[in-house]
């Protein structure tokens, strides 16, 4: 279970997010300790979406936690997939984006180098950015280079801003295209399958940077992370704690990513979360070596 952190507080006004750490003896993820206030563009009762302080593309926006001491239940993830839909929706009208990469840590926070992540927030923000083909910037390769070197997209103006709440109020639905469903690689993984739980199953990659890195997927063929149900994304953070649990001795947390939809790079027609064990004593970053190359690996784009 995943335990979500922070103050309540109306859905305009800046909202006061928490950190995120691990607690070994804990069977949740808890968030703990304060930072400063973000305006939030919109929110529901436990989740807020905003624009970062230092975005790093044009359609870079964050999703946040708002309640305190709240688990990721039914209720909490049925919020979470709300603020996810509303999140594309607004990214979709605003930028005409039409895919969507996300990118997020559990129990783990970047070094002052960072390569391979946004830069860290005090607090638990999923990270959504906004793809569409011929963008001359790409999230990716923003983040391959350390963070003092970043070049960091233009603050955005009173006339973007209004345009992402009102995008945001609205959230038509959408329907995100995917890659061709001629195959499905996660319908089929059950020889990489580490262990199944809740209808998610933690699998092992063909193909691997580190040693400590799986993928995370439901078993339900579900090729859009904004039609998950609630009941899966619970499973899924279940799921993530078990992994963190797994790595233990190795690994003090999580750096996770997917792309939604195929002008996010999504290749396999099927919801699938990348998910790198991470430690301040690793050998390596894993996304320098995706980075570089190694092996024969590409970066994920």
């Amino acid at each position: 279970m995943i335990l979500l952190h922070e103050r309540g507080l109306a859905a305009s006004p800046p909202v006061r997010y928490m950190l995120i750490t691990a607690r070994r003896n804990s069977p949740c993820l808890c968030f703990v300790g304060e930072c400063a206030e973000v305006a939030a563009l919109w929110a529901n009762e436990g989740w807020a979406v905003s624009i970062p302080e230092r975005r790093l593309t044009p359609g870079h926006l964050t999703i946040t936690s708002r309640r305190p001491n709240q688990p990721l239940d039914q209720a909490a993830a049925e919020g979470l997939l709300e603020a996810y839909r509303r999140t594309r929706a607004g990214l979709w009208d605003v930028g005409n984006y039409r895919g969507f990469a996300v990118s997020f840590a559990v129990g783990w926070r970047p070094d002052e180098d960072g390569v391979g992540e946004p830069d860290p927030v005090d607090g638990f923000a999923i990270h959504v950015f906004g793809r569409r083909r011929g963008d001359s910037v790409s999230p990716v390769r923003v983040m391959a280079v350390p963070r003092p070197q970043r070049t960091y997209a233009v603050p955005a103006d009173r006339t973007e801003v209004a345009g992402f709440r009102s995008a945001l109020a609205s959230a038509a639905e959408i329907a995100v295209p995917g890659p061709k469903e001629e195959a499905c690689d996660g319908c089929t993984a059950e020889a990489q399958e580490l262990w199944l739980a809740g209808d998610v199953r933690v699998i092992r990659p063909r193909r691997t940077i580190i040693e400590s890195q799986v993928i995370v997927l439901p078993v339900r063929h579900v090729v859009s992370a904004g039609d998950l149900t609630p009941v899966e994304l619970v499973s899924i953070g279940s799921r993530l704690r078990e992994v963190l649990d797994a790595f233990k001795g190795k690994c003090t947390g999580l750096s996770c990513f997917l792309n939604d939809g195929s002008e996010a790079r999504q290749e396999t027609p099927h919801v699938h979360i990348h998910v790198f064990g991470r430690s301040r004593r690793e050998p390596a970053n894993p996304f320098k070596l995706l980075a570089v190359g190694n092996e024969g690996a590409r970066l994920p784009c």
